[in-house]
């Protein structure tokens, strides 16, 4: 892994398994800058966040937690099918694609040609499973599983049975413990075998027999809506914009802009606005030099023009000043 400048707060590393905590969404982004993945704080409070990946032959797994809010964004890897699971969520629900998920029974996210689109819920935990495309088809084949071919895939979403995502989660969490607790276990000979001749087969079983796979989960008119609202306040983040001026863009109501993103993100439109401009702020200090950098006018290029309110809100969002932010990465770049 880089040992660049911006490394997570505690992290461990064998041949195939790296654990890491994060206090910061950035650091966390660029952690996962392989996968293209952008990551954005929703809710205020320090991050506690914790990371860890397993390879095991030609497959991955991934365990990711934060006690905050997060929107994640980008690319998947082409190569492999990623089965994502959701452990347990407390407050707001997880949403992909402005879609609301269900942790007892969601499995989604194997469209490898679709964007990842994920909003996580605050206390929420999920496990990602990547198997290589050909051997995920492969073994559908050989369990004549012939309805899980492209067209299955293309859905990115099934629902499971209760309690056949109980029994998928249990083989998980033993796996995890195993890691953790006796990670020579994964120096055994023929382990990798073993785990992909028992992972795949209970995974692809536990997927409903389905002839003639339909889009459940095809984007709403509101998700288009509130996608489009999105793209728009990005091209707009150091202009003014209120929400008439974005409804009235988007051809929508501020009522029905209103709803849609107070479901899907627990905030009001305008409320999302300034997060986003309140994130950037922070990249910007980041790689700012302190002896030329005005924090006053680089949040008025963002719209933030009361100096006191900026400030407690930013302390408010990230848990530190404006000054402390900056300060901070004067400290690590200059070391």
């Amino acid at each position: 892994m880089d040992s660049g400048k911006n490394q997570p707060q505690s992290q461990t590393e064998s041949q195939n398994v790296f654990s890491y905590c994060f206090t910061d969404v950035d650091h966390f982004t660029e952690f996962l800058a392989y996968r293209q993945i952008k990551l954005i704080q929703l809710t205020p409070g320090k991050l506690e966040s914790e990371f860890l990946s397993v390879k095991i032959g030609d497959l991955y797994f991934t365990r990711s937690s934060a006690n905050q809010a997060i929107q994640s964004c980008g690319q998947k890897h082409q190569k492999y099918v990623t089965f994502t699971i959701l452990w347990f969520t407390e407050g707001s629900n997880f949403y992909s694609h402005a879609l609301p998920l269900c942790p007892q029974t969601s499995l989604f996210g194997f469209d490898r040609h679709r964007e990842v689109d994920l909003v996580s819920s605050q206390q929420g935990m999920m496990t990602e499973i990547f198997i290589p495309v050909e051997t995920f088809l492969a073994y559908a084949n050989q369990l004549q599983r012939h309805d899980l071919d492209d067209r299955f895939l293309a859905i990115n979403y099934a629902s499971i049975l209760p309690d056949k995502m109980a029994e998928l989660k249990h083989y998980l969490q033993q796996l995890f413990w195993l890691v953790k607790h006796n990670p020579a276990w994964l120096q055994q000979p023929d382990i990798a075998t073993l785990i992909t001749n028992d992972i795949i087969p209970l995974l692809i079983m536990e997927i409903p027999i389905n002839r003639s796979y339909s889009p459940s989960l095809k984007p709403s008119r509101r998700s288009r809506l509130i996608s489009q609202a999105q793209e728009e306040m990005l091209a707009h983040l150091e202009k003014p914009l209120t929400l008439k001026e974005l409804a009235t863009r988007l051809g929508s109501s501020s009522s029905a802009l209103s709803y849609g993103f107070q479901d899907l993100f627990g905030m009001s439109p305008m409320r999302y606005l300034k997060v986003r401009r309140l994130n950037a702020v922070r990249r910007c200090l980041k790689v700012s030099d302190p002896e030329s950098c005005s924090i006053a006018t680089l949040a008025n290029k963002f719209g933030f023009w009361s100096g006191g309110h900026f400030a407690r809100d930013y302390k408010t969002m990230f848990g530190e000043l404006p000054s402390d932010t900056l300060q901070t990465a004067a400290k690590v770049t200059g070391g």
